[in-house]
């Protein structure tokens, strides 16, 4: 997993640099990038699609208030937004309810501002953790499509393996030799993107329930290899 990314939108330099201090004590791996101005920050934003935390102070050279808080929550980042700012007027708070920003006033202590951007930050990168994860497990998820890839007698085979049959078991019912059956998991596995019976068994129940018949079976007359 990649260092968390977080932008700091902030034209005080002097605040910048305290804040990254403090964040750096209790975040060693962060990275930071600053902006000083509602067009730079645009900028930073479009170059960087993967920050977890926006620090947005509000009172910028070139926007000011709602508009600034409007401008990023249009082009918001796939992370958290943490508002610091000495505006704290009802629309400002409303605009901040209702994007699902928080805010936290600058006149909070330098160390209790920090603790609430790492708060925040941890949060947004857990979610993303769970994201990746998520998309990983999806990405490799057998594909129940790929059953209508198997021959009548390997669904049968895998209809009596998910049943939890063994291979010597299901031989004896089809009267063919065992190593045969395992030719036939062999090629099942290849075919359905799994590596064992358990994933295969999976998939078929899947597949099954998918067609409202959870007894799906085939005939041991089938074909052979």
């Amino acid at each position: 997993m990649r260092d968390p990314l977080v932008l700091i939108v902030e034209d005080h330099p002097m605040m910048v640099d305290a804040l990254c201090a403090h964040l750096r004590e209790l975040m060693a791996t962060a990275v930071f990038i600053h902006a000083g101005s509602l067009a730079h920050g645009l900028q930073q934003l479009a170059s960087h699609p993967n920050i977890d935390l926006l620090l947005l102070d509000l009172n910028l050279p070139d926007a000011q208030g709602l508009q600034t808080l409007q401008a990023f929550c249009n082009a918001r980042p796939h992370g958290a937004i943490l508002v610091f700012s000495v505006v704290e007027s009802s629309d400002v708070a409303d605009m901040c309810l209702g994007s699902g920003v928080e805010f936290l006033s600058k006149t909070e202590p330098v160390t209790r501002l920090a603790e609430k951007v790492l708060h925040t930050l941890q949060r947004s990168v857990a979610a993303r953790a769970t994201e990746e994860t998520v998309s990983k497990l999806v990405a490799h998820e057998p594909d129940i499509e790929r059953i209508g890839c198997l021959s009548d007698r390997q669904l049968h085979v895998l209809s009596q393996l998910a049943r939890g049959k063994r291979s010597r078991d299901v031989a004896m019912q089809l009267g063919i030799e065992e190593s045969t059956v395992r030719t036939h998991q062999n090629s099942i596995y290849q075919r359905l993107g799994v590596k064992n019976k358990t994933q295969a068994s999976a998939v078929y129940w899947q597949w099954a329930h998918r067609l409202g018949q959870p007894h799906v079976n085939t005939s041991a007359d089938d074909e052979n290899i």
